[in-house]
């Protein structure tokens, strides 16, 4: 971020020069003349044959309007992206492998992503590479996938964002690795200039393969290893592979820059940005890829000490060397027109015979243009600098032990049941292999899905706020938020970014069991995975921001003032359990009334809930005997969605009414057992009453 900061001035200017005189008129003369000899050395060397295998695309001149496509625009793209991959985490028997990244092959067996995506050896167990998961004319096709191999070879370096790691020969598929090609890391330089092309190819969101190949000038060009251009990226495109429009690789794609003020960076609307707001509501400005160049001359410099993984690492390099200029060197002092003549005519030149198998491009380096030095400069850690590192789920489901009914008496005298649904609304219910309701369960919580609502009808969490069973690391330290869907259930009934929550404006993906919550556990890796659980599509509902975070206002000041209402409830039952017992068992889910609000955004009809409930159950320790007590609210944002509707909500406040268990029963078409409506405490109340924050800050 700060880099980006610095050169405005010189990125201003390049701009202006290149719409005046267009691409190149803001490199130096020196710069210019060197990518022209290069530029005039591929036409002279265009569609020869050798034997030798040169990773490279066939020249072709790019449309000025072409779109970003999930299909390639040319033969040049399509060899240019069979060896980028899909980054997955490998789930268990019969679940669906989750994308988080992006990389591609740079030799016959070895990949490479960014630091953050892999910042060590054991970050990448578990994981592997997806290739060819991308749309044809048949539809998307499945793709082949090969495990990685990060015990057999891994360099890495976190200034230059990048890192490389062995693949498996073959795949689960049986399929070969070395038929999927490679995009070889060449160090010379220029391949492009400023205001001309680059395009990205990617599997964005972790979906099939895109190429981003419009609205994507180069605008800056840094000394210390990195480019700066415009072109579309996604979250999931981290590692990869950016291109001239002759399908060169020129770098590899770690981050996206945000328009700053005064050292902040902005929100859509102009106003500071908060995390709080999402990536999505950031005024993405620019992105940044390392610079080919950079990666090979730090590589050049690295010694490991594992002798077999320098000699893995000596052979790529050997590989980084530019052909033509080779080629070249062999034949000088002839001239490329010599040479080209020679190769129209398909004859030998100077004793050198030239077969050729297949249509390549050559590319020419120009003596004179340095490489860029690796050791310079810093990368920025600001939080606005936007590294796509997503959290990690653990990919078995069958681990998951879920919700305990004792979790808040370990003699078992004391036992909090999950609800069940009332007969006339069974039928509403997702259902497994042996016909009866489905329970999804997770690390420390569970819930059951309302199949034709989409959303779930209830859920049960266990929380422990104990500080010894939490984490000093800080939310972004996981990695970026990243919603998936649950991969044992059809994606038709979990509802996702596109079907609602983007095209609704300022709807928030709702946790209804919170992230901090559940949050907790013996070890850092149960608290990473049950931080990551949380952002399952089915624990997600629709909520407007002002309604689900505790100080809207904060990030926009339409809601100066305001308390978020579903929000701040959270926040005083983590304040209520903070000393002595630091348990609870929170019951919670959306009221799916059938008179809730509908609407289609293009993907099909959504109703989405007006009302939510939660009970908290904690035990009461003062008493004689240690004593269940329920606590049960229903939290409504009817006022605001009736004024001023789903697609621009407006401020407003929420009333907050405290219930009887039978209440929320009779709402939510839930049944509780004898054990909780027993421990309400308005227990056989239907009327309602105001709760004060001190009722909850009581519990």
């Amino acid at each position: 971020m700060e880099r980006y900061e610095q050169r405005a001035p010189e990125r201003a200017h390049n701009k202006a020069l290149i719409a005046e005189a267009g691409p190149g008129a803001a490199d130096s003369p020196q710069r210019r003349d060197a990518f022209v000899n290069r530029v005039e050395g591929m036409k002279a060397l265009r569609n020869i044959r050798t034997r030798r295998d040169l990773p490279f695309g066939i020249e072709r001149r790019m449309g000025a309007t072409l779109d970003f496509d999930e299909m390639a625009p040319n033969a040049a793209a399509r060899k240019a992206g069979r060896s980028v991959a899909r980054i997955v985490e490998q789930g268990g028997p019969g679940t669906e492998a989750q994308g988080f990244a992006t990389g591609f092959l740079v030799a016959p067996d070895l990949l490479i992503t960014n630091w953050h995506v892999f910042q060590g050896r054991g970050d990448a167990r578990g994981c592997a590479a997806h290739f060819l998961y991308e749309r044809s004319e048949r539809g998307v096709e499945r793709g082949v996938t090969f495990e990685l191999e990060p015990s057999r070879f891994f360099v890495s370096d976190e200034r230059l964002d990048f890192a490389i790691l062995a693949v498996a020969p073959r795949s689960n598929e049986g399929s070969d690795l070395a038929s999927m090609g490679q995009n070889t890391l060449v160090e010379a330089m220029p391949k492009i200039l400023k205001g001309q092309p680059v395009h990205i190819i990617q599997h964005p969101e972790g979906r099939p393969k895109q190429y981003a190949i419009s609205q994507n000038r180069l605008v800056d060009i840094l000394e210390e290893g990195f480019l700066q251009y415009e072109t579309d990226t996604l979250e999931g495109s981290s590692g990869s592979p950016a291109f001239s429009d002759r399908w060169e690789l020129v770098a590899l794609h770690h981050a996206s820059i945000p328009q700053m003020r005064d050292g902040r960076a902005l929100a859509l609307d102009g106003t500071p940005w908060f995390k709080e707001m999402g990536d999505d509501r950031v005024h993405w400005i620019a992105n940044e890829g390392v610079r080919i160049s950079a990666i090979v001359s730090h590589l050049r410099s690295a010694r490991l000490p594992d002798r077999s993984e320098q000699d893995i690492l000596e052979d790529l390099l050997a590989t980084t060397g530019d052909p033509v200029a080779e080629a070249m060197e062999i034949i000088q002092p002839q001239s490329l027109e010599t040479l080209g003549n020679a190769i129209k005519r398909g004859g030998t030149m100077a004793g050198m015979t030239v077969t050729f198998t297949g249509p390549v491009t050559i590319n020419v380096n120009v003596a004179g243009t340095p490489a860029a030095d690796a050791s310079t400069s810093s990368t920025s850690r600001t939080v606005a600098f936007a590294v796509e590192r997503s959290i990690r789920f653990d990919p078995d489901y069958d681990l998951r032990k879920g919700y305990s009914p004792s979790f808040l008496d370990e003699e078992g005298e004391i036992v909090v049941p999950v609800p069940s649904v009332q007969p006339d609304r069974i039928e509403e219910m997702l259902k497994g292999e042996d016909g009866k309701p489905l329970v999804l369960k997770y690390h420390h919580f569970e819930l059951m899905m309302n199949k034709p609502r989409r959303l779930q009808m209830w859920s049960a969490a266990n929380v422990d706020y104990d500080p010894t069973r939490k984490t000093d690391k800080d939310r972004e330290e996981w990695g970026r938020d990243r919603w998936i869907p649950d991969p044992r259930i059809p994606a038709i009934c979990q509802v996702f970014d596109a079907d609602f929550y983007k095209p609704a404006g300022n709807i928030d993906r709702g946790h209804i069991v919170r992230r901090e919550d559940n949050e907790w556990g013996d070890d850092e890796r149960e608290i990473e995975f049950a931080n990551s659980d949380t952002f399952h599509w089915t624990n997600c509902t629709p909520q407007h921001e002002a309604f689900n975070q505790s100080t809207p206002g904060r990030n926009d000041k339409t809601y100066k003032g305001m308390e978020g209402v579903w929000g701040a409830f959270e926040n005083h039952i983590q304040q209520s359990r903070r000393d002595g017992d630091t348990k609870a068992c929170l019951l919670a889910g959306p009221i799916l009334a059938s008179d809730d609000p509908r609407k289609d955004f293009g993907r099909g009809e959504i109703q989405y809930p007006i009302r939510f409930w939660k009970v908290v159950c904690v035990v009461d320790r003062t008493a004689p005997k240690p004593e269940l007590k329920a606590y049960g609210f229903i939290l409504s944002q009817r006022a605001v969605v009736d004024r001023f509707g789903i697609e621009r909500f407006g401020p407003g406040r929420f009333d907050k009414y405290q219930v009887s268990l039978s209440e929320i029963a009779k709402e939510a078409g839930l049944v509780f057992e004898d054990a909780l409506l027993q421990a309400d405490t308005l227990s056989g109340q239907l009327s309602v009453r105001l709760a004060s924050p001190r009722d909850i800050a009581g519990l």
